[in-house]
């Protein structure tokens, strides 16, 4: 599995994970982002939706993830609707390689993984602060719902974010 990958951003490979990244995604996590979840959710996230659970490699370190989690409730997208969602849980690539595309291409391959599994549109909350996440998502379309004061634990708001998605593969 190691060698087989999903797509490429330059010398990155973008693949699913597997068990063994598990911890590698957790240094990740750490060393790039404040909110940190406990090992087991990581290992429910992937177990429950491995398709949504990607990791950029380069030079067999890992650089990158992308996790989430397949829902089933009110729609984000149409008034009214009950679907099933994708939710962009978490997203992080190692300062020294962002803005090359990595990004872009993980989230790119969880949105894959979440049209294979029939969901109709996808969601995430981002910090109002980070910037350069929500231009991330506004260039893959997400749009802007609402903002949620106070979401972050350090009580910062974050917006809620969201994309319909198309059955096709993109």
């Amino acid at each position: 599995m190691q060698n087989s990958f999903a797509r490429r951003v330059g010398d990155v490979a973008i693949r699913p994970a597997t068990s063994s990244d598990v911890h590698k995604v957790i240094a990740v996590n750490w060393a790039t982002l404040p909110e940190h979840y406990s090992d087991s959710f990581f290992t429910e996230l992937l177990r429950d939706a491995p398709e949504t659970f990607i990791v950029a490699v380069l030079g067999g370190e890992t650089i990158g993830y992308v996790m989430c989690r397949i829902e089933y409730g009110f729609s984000t997208t149409r008034r009214f609707g009950l679907g099933r969602k994708g939710h962009i849980v978490s997203l992080a690539v190692l300062a020294s390689c962002r803005e090359k595309g990595v990004g872009t291409g993980l989230v790119q391959e969880a949105l894959d993984g979440m049209r294979k599994r029939g969901c109709s549109e996808a969601y995430l909350e981002v910090r109002v602060g980070n910037v350069a996440a929500v231009r991330l998502y506004e260039r893959l379309q997400f749009r802007i719902v609402s903002e949620l004061p106070g979401y972050y634990r350090d009580g910062e708001p974050a917006v809620l974010m969201t994309l319909a998605l198309d059955s096709k593969a993109g």
